[in-house]
């Protein structure tokens, strides 16, 4: 469980980078931000699915519709949303919302594994872990929170902010979940295979939405806007490494761990996000910052200690009541 716990945390030090490209491209709406790099995402997926081709007869059209959903939520809509939230309400506040996933995944997860009679743990013994995440959540953006709200009155658009924050969290808690119930039901398919055949399906749609929209809005100063270069460099970066990279790291932990164990995982995205804010503003972390940095990472490390105690039990009484 050790080398899928790695894989997820790789993972959210890709994904919380991403929090970061509405600051590197201030010219650019959040819209064209989001559809460049879903391009760059379907763009390394051809490559992916052709040197995992075989794969392709084991794949059924159930599958391909599953993988569509997936993609146009996880890939397209909720990073829009999350840009435009970043945009309107900045990053702490985006972060805060953001951070609740882990929570509402694991308890989800936990609960849905309960009712299919897998491997679940009594919800009061994750209050300690799931109260700890909650507090440092709080406290990591203790400061940007702080600050937001108290300029909120010089931003007309920060409730439109909260409105995008609160529909993106509600799309990445059924992503994970989704995604991780495929994945579990095909342990033969690769993971990677399953990430490409996601973000394939995002390069005609992204190709055709960019061209509507550049045309029909006209809100970009030419065809690649203002700083071309800057532009495609970093929605190439975003899209291979930070997104298609980081999505089957990802899937491969899925396959390693259960669900209820990833939702936690997702506390790291949002700390990430918050390293990489001070990493571009050259700012140290504060206080409020460290000490809530420490309670989300305890919190994780606890509730991953309680499932993978139940996982031995269960191997215990296997062990057992076969002698």
């Amino acid at each position: 469980m050790l080398f899928g716990v790695s894989l997820g945390l790789s993972a959210c030090v890709l994904w919380g980078f991403t929090y970061l490209l509405p600051l590197l491209l201030p010219q650019y709406p959040t819209t064209y931000i989001s559809i460049a790099r879903a391009i760059a995402m379907g763009l390394t997926a051809v490559v992916g699915l052709y040197l995992q081709r075989q794969y392709l007869a084991k794949v059924t059209r159930s599958d391909w519709k599953c993988a569509f959903w997936l993609s146009l939520v996880g890939n397209l809509i909720q990073p829009w949303c999350l840009f435009t939230a970043v945009l309107y309400s900045g990053v702490a506040l985006a972060a805060t919302f953001f951070g609740l996933i882990p929570v509402l995944v694991a308890l989800i997860a936990n609960e849905r594994d309960r009712k299919k009679g897998k491997l679940f743990l009594p919800v009061r013994r994750l209050t300690i872990p799931l109260a700890m995440m909650l507090a440092g959540l709080f406290l990591s953006n203790f400061d940007g929170l702080i600050q937001t709200i108290s300029n909120f009155e010089e931003h007309p658009n920060f409730f439109i902010g909260i409105i995008f924050a609160s529909a993106s969290t509600a799309m990445w808690t059924w992503y994970p979940i989704r995604n991780a119930d495929w994945l579990l039901d095909h342990a033969q398919i690769s993971p990677v295979f399953f990430a490409s055949m996601q973000c394939f399906l995002l390069l005609p749609f992204g190709i055709l939405a960019y061209i509507i929209l550049w045309c029909a809005s006209g809100d970009l100063e030419g065809f690649l806007g203002p700083k071309p270069i800057d532009f495609i460099g970093w929605s190439l970066f975003a899209g291979i490494v930070c997104s298609f990279g980081a999505t089957a790291l990802w899937n491969a932990m899925c396959q390693k761990v259960p669900t209820a164990i990833a939702g936690p995982m997702l506390v790291f995205e949002t700390i990430f996000s918050v390293v990489w804010g001070c990493v571009y503003a050259s700012e140290l972390p504060s206080l409020t910052l460290f000490v809530g940095m420490v309670l989300l990472v305890s919190g994780v490390v606890y509730a991953l200690t309680l499932f993978n105690s139940l996982q031995k039990n269960e191997i215990s009484d296997l062990n057992r009541s076969e002698l």
